[in-house]
């Protein structure tokens, strides 16, 4: 479970960063902690000091209950939510309507 939890609170930060368009290093630059450190933490390798996991909520705008919510780990479904995350508007508008005619046809 705990490593359940690293990839869990790693992902969140990462998925955040890239919605803000910062690099590790400008996060890493603003919290004060080295690019590989930050890396560590978004793998789900290390947990982040109190210190610095306050640091980083604050940086990306992200609340303490939004880690508090009740979450059903579904790999596939974070792949999937992992890979429209880093799509562009034209590959998501391409997803959608290929999911849309795929749903009409179940």
């Amino acid at each position: 479970m705990i490593s359940e939890d690293k990839k869990y609170i790693g992902l969140k930060i990462k998925l955040q960063r890239k919605r803000l368009k910062l690099t590790q290093f400008e996060l890493a630059e603003k919290v004060g902690i080295h690019e590989k450190q930050l890396s560590r933490i978004e793998a789900g390798l290390h947990y982040p000091s109190l210190e610095n996991f306050i640091k980083i909520l604050r940086i990306l705008k992200i609340s303490l209950s939004d880690f508090e919510e009740q979450r059903e780990i579904n790999p596939l479904k974070d792949d999937i939510c992992k890979l429209l995350d880093e799509s562009d508007n034209r590959e998501l508008k391409i997803y959608r309507d290929v999911i849309k005619s795929i749903k009409q046809n179940l």
